[in-house]
């Protein structure tokens, strides 16, 4: 059964690294700021599964390995595990445009890197003389108890602000995260209360079946279906936006001639190499037109610009 498990995590770490990919490759092509974040942090959490799958195999199929490599490993998992965390609110703080990002982001560093350290032995853990037993230290229970404050401000931010991303091409893809957060969320939240009640044998809960697998597969899953419409070309139209639509919205003649491009199925780094203008201002320029024509991608604009409204 065991080993069922194994192959069935292995399955979906597969499922993630093509999902991964196909993100990777958009964000790479459009250097969007927000499909940049959620690599990393999608990236960031294939690693924590890695590893997980990693520790579950060594202690199925490895007897004798030894105790201390058993244990870098599970603080190496612990540190990502912070990591992820950090990479959550770090996303959630850029597609809702938070004003105070930068500065947040900072606070939440500092303390994953305190986190780090707290964690090392001796502040965090030491092997007990009973074998493949650990005891808990103070340095552990408090970073414990940050990462819990961390998931929980990073959940707590996702839902609150969701609103701002309601009925745009976000909508779905940012509530498929949250409700694969949240399910990581509660079984993070058991692990370590029951890590904490005692000196426990962890090789033994290694074992576990690790429930946010399935949640991560199944987003895995819908990021393809997702970014499978960035690879189909958008029928090309014949000819650009009416000049009833660009008086109706103010378009000016450089935002014109953006339109154009985005009509034609060109990506932002195209558009600022045609027109010899910098990434930036096509950024720039794509959010004046969204902003006045009141939608939120490229997806939505050709929409408009195709009924005409």
């Amino acid at each position: 059964m065991q080993h069922l498990q194994l192959a069935f995590e292995l399955g979906v770490i597969m499922i993630g690294f093509t999902a991964l990919s196909m993100a990777g490759f958009w964000a790479l092509r459009t250097r969007e700021a927000y499909l940049r974040d959620f690599c990393i942090l999608y990236t960031l959490y294939t690693v924590l599964l890695v590893i997980a799958v990693l520790k579950k195999y060594l202690s199925l199929n490895v007897a004798d390995y030894s105790d201390s490599a058993w244990y870098a490993i599970s603080g190496i998992y612990q540190m990502v595990s912070f990591a992820v965390t950090v990479a959550i609110i770090h996303f959630l703080l850029g597609i809702f445009q938070v004003r105070s990002r930068k500065i947040l982001i900072l606070v939440f560093l500092v303390l994953m890197l305190v986190s780090d350290f707290l964690i090392s032995p001796p502040f965090g853990a030491v092997l007990g003389p009973e074998k493949n037993t650990i005891h808990l230290g103070v340095g552990y229970r408090i970073a414990s108890v940050w990462l819990v404050v961390s998931f929980t401000f990073a959940l707590v931010l996702g839902y609150v602000l969701y609103r701002r991303v309601w009925r745009t091409d976000k909508q779905n893809f940012v509530l498929g995260l949250l409700l694969f957060a949240t399910v990581g969320y509660g079984e993070t939240l058991i692990s370590i209360i029951f890590l904490l009640r005692h000196p426990v044998s962890l090789r033994a809960t290694e074992r576990d079946f690790l429930f946010s697998s399935i949640p991560y597969a199944l987003y895995g899953l819908f990021i393809l279906f997702h970014f499978l419409r960035y690879y189909v070309s958008p029928p090309v139209m014949t000819e650009g936006p009416s000049e009833v639509f660009l008086a109706k919205y103010a378009i000016t003649e450089r935002e014109r001639e953006i339109m154009l491009k985005v009509i034609q199925g060109k990506s932002n780094a195209d558009i600022a190499s045609e027109l010899v203008i910098s990434l930036a201002t096509v950024k720039t320029h794509l959010h004046n037109i969204y902003t006045k024509t009141g939608v939120d991608s490229r997806y939505d604009l050709l929409a408009r610009v195709r009924s005409g409204q």
